[in-house]
């Protein structure tokens, strides 16, 4: 408490000399200085603080509990992921050629830091059979990955 006092004290003497310095056409500055002193003051109080108080420690990632809620993450985070791919691949052929496509299957491999496609089929109804090859050939310059296109039975 005593520092804040103290604190207040310098603060006051600068904003005399402030004040008197401001008749004689340095009133920019003055300006300046002010918003710098008034910035310390509000910055002052904060240097007490003691960190170590906040300090939680190291956080437990060896739990059986957490490592069962993170592969349940992982694997709701990997379903959700495939359908949207598979909703993408839908999207993306009718946009491309006019066909819904009755389904899709994508088969993806999970690294640590990507996903990298190895497969697409694609399930088509017999009508739109006939442009199979060209679907075909633009999902694999699109997406990459073997491609199939399968008839609806």
């Amino acid at each position: 408490m005593n520092g804040y006092f103290y604190t207040l004290l310098v603060a006051s003497v600068c904003g005399a000399v402030c004040v008197l310095l401001a008749w004689g056409g340095f009133e920019k500055y003055i300006k300046y200085i002010a918003s710098l002193i008034c910035v310390v003051l509000i910055i002052a109080p904060l240097r007490e603080i003691d960190i170590s108080a906040f300090d939680v420690g190291e956080l437990e990632t060896s739990s059986p509990e957490s490592d069962s809620a993170e592969a349940e993450l992982y694997t709701v985070t990997e379903q959700m992921t495939k359908q949207r791919a598979e909703k993408y691949i839908c999207d993306i052929v009718f946009s491309e050629f006019g066909i819904n496509a009755v389904s899709a299957d994508i088969k993806i491999e999970w690294g640590k830091t990507e996903a990298v496609i190895n497969g697409i089929e694609l399930v088509l109804i017999s009508d739109d059979m006939n442009k199979a090859e060209d679907i075909r050939r633009y999902l694999f310059s699109a997406l990459g990955g073997e491609v199939s296109i399968v008839e609806e039975q």
